[in-house]
C-alpha cells in the first residue's frame, strides 16, 4: 500500500536523549573499518603528522610561570602539611587580581556602589573598564580615563561617533525634592539660574527636562555650583478645573542631576535652601530633600546610529508598547522626530536585554515605577540562572533533555524581575547628524544593559574621549570649562600634582619650564589700564611703584555669563548696555548678520575708555569657540591676545610668515609664579618683548581634537574688551567686509609664535550656554 512521504517524516522516531558510543561504534564497525581502510591507502599506512605542518607547543614546558596555576589549585592541600604558623599567613593572604576581579563580577547589589579598600567608590561596570581602560581616580571614584595609550586616539574616536559611542555616567547622581509645586518652585527660584525656563509648562508637566545653574541661596558673593539637569515627575493632566486648582498643592518630586564633583555641596546648598524656606514661610516646612546617591545609574548613548542601538536593546512590554510606540517602530527616526521634542522624557518598561523575549509578555508582579525607588526596586534575574535557561532551550532544540533543568524561582536572597523600568531622555544633537541619549535605569541593572549595548556595536568611551566629544560639538565639560565653580579649582589642583610628579621624574635638563594650572583669570586686569590695541605702550609694569596700589581681583570677582540674561545684567550694571555685543534678539527675524548691516549701528555705541579705566569693576567671562584663520593647533590653556589692526591685515594679506612671535628668551617668564602660590602676567621691559606683547583677554579650556575636519577650540575672554575689539573692527572696514566673527590672537604657552583665529561668542548663537549641556 502508497504511503504519503509527509506521513513518513511525521512518524520518525525521535532521536534517543542519551548516546552509548560503544554500541554505536560496534554498530557501525564495517562503515568504520572502510573508512580507515581509504584514509590508511592515501597516507600510505603513514599516519604521522607532516613535518612542515607542526606546531611548537609548550607542554613539556615545566616552569614555575607555567604550573603556578597549578600550584594555586593544589594550596589546599599542601598547606595541610605546613606548621601552623606558616598556614596562618597563607590563609590571611589576599586572593589573586583575576579571582577576586571574577567574584566582583558576579556581585549585583540591590543599590549602592561598591567600594574598594580605602574607600574609593567603584562603577557597576568597573571591572569590564579595568581590564581595558587607564583608571583614574576621580571625584571619589574609579573612573575610566581613557583608552591605553598616549592617549591620542581622537581620530579613531570621531570614526566610532558614526556608528555609536556608550559611556557609563553613573556618577552623576539625583536629589529629590518632595512637597507642594508652589513650595517647590519657590525654591528652585533661590537656587537655580536662569529661572524660570523658556518652556516652564512642558517642564512642570514632565515632558522635556531643564538645564540651570545651580548656587547658594541667600549667600552673597557665593560662587557657582555646578550645572544641574532638572526634571519633574509627570503628572496626569486633569479634566476639570477644580481638580487643576489643587494641582499646585499636590506632592510633587523633582529630581536635580549634580555631577558627582560637586553633589556634596549642591546636595548642601538645596538641603539649607528648604530648611530657610521652612523657617520663613510654614507651608514649606513639608519639603524634603533626599539624596537618591546609588540608587541610580545612567548611560549615554552618543552617535548617529544611537537609535538604532536603543532600539535592539530597549523592548517594551505588551502593555507599554502600546503608549510608546516609539522605540518598536521599524522607522524610529522619522518617529522620534516626530513624537520626542529635544530634552523630552520618555518612561519605559522593557524587558532584560539579555534574556529571550517572548512574544506578548504582559506586566510580572515584580513591576515597580522608576520614581518610587523609595520603595525598593528590583534587581535583574543572575547570569547564572539565565545561561542555564538557554542551555536548556538549546537542549529542547534537539530534543534532548536537561537532566538538571534551570531552576529560576531559586531562593537567592535578592529580589529578581525580567523587566525594568527606565527613563528615557532625548538630549540636544551634538552635530548636524549625531544624536544623544541618555538611559536612566536602576543601577543594579546597569551592567544588563551594558554588555548587550557593547556587544552589538557601541564603542565604551572614558573621560578623556567624553571630552573631545564635547569639544567637538562645542558643549562645555564640566568642570574643566566652568572656572566659575569650586570644583574647577579642585580638578585644577589634581592636574597640577599630577604634572608636578611627572617633571620630578624627568632629569634637569629635559625638565620642561612650568605652565601656570589653572590659567591666572585675574591677568586681564592689565588691560584695563591701557588701549589693548597699543602694546608699546607699557609703562605700567605688574612689579613697579604702582603695583601694590593696583586692586587685585579675586576669583569670586570673576563672573561667566552662562545665559542672555546674565549678559543683559552685567551690561546695565556697568551702564554697557550699548555695546556691540548681540546676545538677546528680543525679534525672532532679528539677527546679527542684519545687525552688522546697519550703518547706523557704531553710531550708539560708547566709549569703552571709560569701562578700560574702570579698574574697580568685575570682570565678566563669556565663552566663545575659536577657529584658526588657516592654521596652527590651539591647545589647553592657551592664552588669548588682543590684536593690533596692523596684525590683521599682514595676516589676511598674507603677508605674515612667522614674524609675531615671543622671544625665546622671554617666554618662561611670561607668566611668574608669586610666592603666595598664584601666577601674574609678567609686563616684559625688554624692547623686543614690549614690541611683540600682546595683552591678553582670556584663556582657552578646550584645545582642539586631534583628526576634526572642522578643528574648534572652547575659552573664555572679557565680554567688555570682545566689546572693544568688535567695535575697532568693524569701524576699520567697510559695511560689506564686516564678520560675525572677533579676530583674536591665541599661542600656545610653550609657544613663542602667535595664530590669528575667529572667535564667535556662543551667546549671539543661542539664549543659554546650557542648552546643549
Amino acid at each position: 500500500m502508497a504511503t504519503d512521504g509527509s506521513k513518513q517524516l511525521k512518524s520518525h522516531a525521535i532521536p534517543p536523549s542519551e548516546l552509548l558510543v560503544q554500541k554505536f561504534a560496534e554498530s557501525r564497525a564495517p562503515e568504520l573499518d572502510s573508512l580507515y581502510s581509504t584514509i590508511a591507502s592515501r597516507l600510505n599506512n603513514d599516519f604521522k603528522s607532516q613535518r612542515n605542518k607542526r606546531r611548537r607547543t609548550t607542554g613539556f614546558d615545566n616552569r614555575g610561570s607555567k604550573t603556578r596555576f597549578r600550584k594555586k589549585q593544589k594550596m589546599g592541600s599542601l598547606n595541610q602539611t605546613k606548621s601552623d604558623g606558616n598556614l596562618e599567613k597563607i590563609v590571611n593572604k589576599a586572593l589573586p587580581r583575576h579571582i577576586r576581579r571574577k567574584k566582583e563580577l558576579n556581585k549585583n547589589l540591590e543599590s549602592g556602589f561598591c567600594i574598594s579598600g580605602d574607600g574609593t567608590k567603584r562603577l557597576r561596570t568597573h571591572v569590564w573598564h579595568a581590564k581595558r581602560f587607564t583608571m583614574i581616580k576621580r571625584w571619589g571614584f574609579h573612573l575610566p580615563l581613557g583608552l591605553h595609550g598616549r592617549g591620542k586616539g581622537s581620530r579613531a574616536l570621531l570614526k566610532w561617533l558614526k556608528n555609536g559611542t556608550v559611556h557609563d555616567a553613573s556618577y552623576y547622581s539625583a536629589v529629590q525634592l518632595q512637597g507642594s509645586q508652589d513650595s517647590l518652585l519657590s525654591i528652585l527660584s533661590t537656587v537655580t539660574s536662569p529661572f524660570p525656563t523658556r518652556d516652564t509648562e512642558n517642564v512642570l508637566s514632565g515632558a522635556i527636562n531643564a538645564s540651570s545653574m545651580l548656587h547658594h541661596a541667600g549667600v552673597i558673593n557665593s560662587r557657582t555650583i555646578a550645572p544641574v539637569i532638572y526634571m519633574w515627575r509627570p503628572i496626569q493632566q486633569l479634566m476639570d478645573a477644580e481638580s487643576e486648582c489643587d494641582q499646585h498643592n499636590e506632592l510633587r518630586h523633582v529630581w536635580i542631576w549634580i555631577h558627582a564633583a560637586a553633589l556634596t555641596e549642591g546636595y548642601n546648598a538645596l538641603k539649607s535652601a528648604c530648611e530657610s524656606q521652612g523657617k520663613v514661610n510654614e507651608d514649606f516646612a513639608s519639603v524634603q530633600c533626599i539624596s537618591l546617591e546609588g540608587q541610580f545609574g545612567t548611560l549615554e548613548v552618543m552617535g548617529s546610529k544611537a537609535p538604532q542601538l536603543l532600539q535592539k536593546i530597549l523592548h517594551p512590554v505588551s502593555s507599554m508598547s502600546e503608549k510608546f510606540s516609539i522605540l518598536k517602530n521599524t522607522s524610529l527616526m522619522e518617529a522620534v522626530e516626530e513624537n520626542i521634542p529635544c530634552s523630552g522624557i520618555v518612561p519605559l518598561t522593557v524587558h532584560d536585554p539579555r534574556a529571550l523575549i517572548k512574544e506578548n509578555t504582559e506586566f510580572d508582579s515584580s513591576y515597580t515605577d522608576l520614581w518610587d525607588a523609595e520603595k525598593g526596586l528590583y534587581c535583574p534575574v543572575e547570569e547564572s540562572l539565565l545561561c542555564m535557561e538557554k542551555h536548556h532551550q538549546r537542549l529542547l532544540s534537539f530534543y534532548l533533555t536537561d537532566n538538571n533543568p534551570a531552576d529560576v524561582n531559586a531562593s537567592t536572597g535578592i529580589r529578581s524581575s525580567r523587566i525594568c523600568p527606565v527613563i528615557l531622555l532625548r538630549r540636544n544633537n551634538l552635530m548636524d547628524s549625531v544624536t544623544r541619549w541618555s538611559i536612566i535605569l536602576p543601577l543594579s541593572w546597569v551592567k544588563a544593559f551594558w554588555v548587550p549595548l557593547v556587544s552589538i556595536g557601541a564603542r565604551s568611551i572614558g573621560l578623556r574621549e567624553r571630552s573631545w566629544v564635547s569639544c567637538e560639538a562645542g558643549i562645555p565639560t564640566f568642570p574643566s570649562e566652568f572656572p566659575e565653580c569650586d570644583s574647577y579649582s579642585s580638578l585644577m589642583k589634581a592636574e597640577v600634582a599630577a604634572m608636578d610628579k611627572e617633571a620630578a621624574l624627568c632629569p634637569a635638563s629635559m625638565k620642561p619650564f612650568s605652565i601656570p594650572v589653572p590659567p591666572p583669570w585675574n591677568c586681564v586686569r592689565l588691560a584695563f589700564k591701557m588701549d589693548p590695541t597699543e602694546p608699546e605702550n607699557a609703562q605700567i609694569c605688574s612689579n613697579g611703584p604702582n603695583a601694590a596700589a593696583e586692586p587685585a581681583l579675586s576669583d569670586n570677582d570673576i563672573d561667566v555669563a552662562r545665559s542672555s540674561r546674565m549678559l543683559s545684567d552685567f551690561l546695565n550694571t556697568i551702564n554697557g548696555d550699548r555695546l556691540p555685543l548681540f546676545s538677546c534678539f528680543s525679534d525672532a527675524s532679528t539677527c546679527l548678520s542684519r545687525i552688522m548691516k546697519d550703518e547706523r549701528i557704531l553710531d550708539n555705541c560708547p566709549n569703552t575708555d571709560s569701562f578700560l579705566e574702570n579698574r574697580y569693576r568685575k570682570v565678566c567671562f563669556v565663552r566663545v569657540i575659536l577657529h584658526a584663520y588657516k592654521e596652527g593647533a590651539i591647545e589647553d590653556g592657551a592664552v588669548v591676545c588682543a590684536p593690533s589692526l596692523a596684525d590683521i591685515e599682514l595676516w589676511i594679506s598674507g603677508s605674515n610668515k612667522g614674524e609675531l612671535q615671543v622671544p625665546q628668551s622671554s617666554i618662561a617668564t611670561y607668566f611668574v609664579k608669586q610666592d603666595s602660590g598664584k601666577w601674574e602676567f609678567q609686563v616684559p621691559e625688554d624692547p623686543a618683548a614690549m614690541e611683540s606683547n600682546r595683552w591678553p583677554i582670556g584663556f582657552v579650556t578646550s584645545g582642539y581634537v586631534q583628526g576634526s575636519k572642522k578643528p574648534s577650540a572652547g575659552g573664555f575672554c572679557d565680554a567688555v574688551l570682545l566689546a572693544r575689539l568688535r567695535q575697532e573692527q568693524w569701524s576699520s572696514v567697510p559695511l560689506k567686509r564686516r564678520k560675525k566673527e572677533i579676530y583674536v590672537l591665541t599661542r600656545n604657552l610653550r609657544s613663542t609664535a602667535y595664530r590669528l583665529a575667529r572667535a564667535s561668542i556662543v551667546l549671539e548663537h543661542q539664549q543659554e550656554d546650557l542648552d546643549y549641556i
